[in-house]
């Protein structure tokens, strides 16, 4: 009795013993299942990272330029596959390399340079990376009376100074207008303006906020989106292209020339520096000899800045002279010239005092008087 009562104080019963094992397998089997779930989880998100580490954020195009931007998770280097395609046709297709660093966006652009010979076209951008395609991304492009907007570009003029847009409506409307200023394929300066109304004429003037390369050829777009109220907004693309160079002007009601020498003041026109001399040329009108004079301008001369600069005549003899200035580059390229006409006088001299001439009649008078006073006063008077 005593025995039986101590196995059953000191063994469990047969269901709680079942039930035990019943509860450690189950608990087995749901570490089992969240292992495998957290490893195919981890899994798909590895994949995941790996294929989304190079992928197209956004992608436009129509039938003058196009524009893609893309998102690293880490460096990169490829290229970006332009085509332009008509149904199954491949119309034009251009490459431009690009390098990206982790968490980094970077767009590129292109120029069509084909003209359009139908109304829709397919678009489309691959990303590369060695001989790996990373994403792929289309645009429906439309052309002609498709894509007409409801106003006319009537002046689209950058130069070395920036950029001066005009546009005049056919009917009210409001367009966004971004200008963007292009270096080869890279977008190096962006301007935006938002819900410019279009009821009358509309003039966009910029100017550029930073120096530009010497002889560095430039592209600058304007892109307008025209809003529409119940669909997205219709984008138009304009193009431009400039070579930068220094540009500087002779400032005519500034220039003084007399006897002395010539003074001169030259403004900035241009946002490619002028580090550059007067140059200065006298010709006598008479014997046809010619002098030149050139000297530094001291400060160096960008859009809006001026600075002033004087020569002085040496060996310059008296006559009339033609004299020419110019602005002078580095390059010995004259950027402006001035003439005007110069009249150096002969010096004059010190006029002699002639001698003072006597008249026998006034010679007799003197004596008459003295003659007379000597008398007055012997007689006492």
């Amino acid at each position: 009795m005593n025995k039986r009562l101590a196995c059953a104080i000191f063994s469990p019963p047969r269901s709680i013993l079942e039930s035990s094992v019943s509860g450690a397998y189950s608990l087995n089997r749901r570490k089992s299942i969240i292992r495998t779930v957290l490893l195919i989880i981890c899994t798909f998100t590895f994949v995941n990272s790996a294929v989304a580490a190079l992928e197209i954020v956004d992608f436009f195009s129509d039938f003058t330029t196009s524009e893609v931007t893309i998102k690293s998770s880490q460096i990169h280097q490829g290229k970006a596959v332009f085509e332009l395609m008509n149904g199954e046709k491949v119309v034009e297709s251009q490459e431009v390399p690009f390098e990206t660093k982790a968490g980094e966006q970077v767009s590129k652009v292109i120029l069509w340079q084909n003209k359009p010979q139908h109304d829709y076209y397919t678009a489309q951008v691959s990303l590369y990376n060695d001989t790996a395609i990373h994403d792929k991304k289309s645009y429906q492009v439309s052309y002609g009376t498709v894509a007409m907007p409801s106003f006319h570009v009537v002046d689209f003029s950058p130069s070395n100074k920036g950029v001066q847009l005009l546009l005049r409506p056919f009917n009210p409307g409001a367009v966004d207008i971004k200008i963007e200023l292009l270096d080869k394929n890279d977008i190096v300066y962006t301007k935006t303006e938002k819900d410019v109304y279009l009821t009358a004429n509309k003039e966009l003037k910029i100017t550029w906020p930073f120096l530009l390369a010497d002889n560095g050829e430039y592209t600058v777009r304007a892109k307008i989106l025209m809003h529409r109220l119940y669909a997205s907004p219709l984008i138009n693309t304009y193009i431009a292209v400039f070579t930068a160079s220094d540009e500087v002007e002779i400032l005519h009601d500034d220039v003084e020339v007399d006897e002395y020498g010539a003074s001169i003041t030259l403004r900035g026109k241009s946002r490619v520096p002028f580090d550059g001399f007067i140059e200065v040329t006298a010709r006598n009108r008479a014997t046809n000899e010619t002098k030149t004079y050139r000297q530094q301008i001291e400060e160096i001369l960008v859009s809006g800045k001026e600075d002033t600069a004087g020569v002085v005549w040496k060996g310059l003899a008296p006559g009339t002279y033609d004299v020419e200035i110019k602005a002078v580059n580095q390059q010995n390229t004259a950027l402006d010239t001035y003439e005007t006409v110069l009249r150096i006088h002969e010096e004059d001299k010190a006029p002699e005092t002639p001698p003072v001439k006597s008249t026998p009649g006034f010679t007799a008078l003197v004596l008459l008087i003295a003659v007379l006073a000597v008398a007055w006063i012997k007689r006492g008077g």
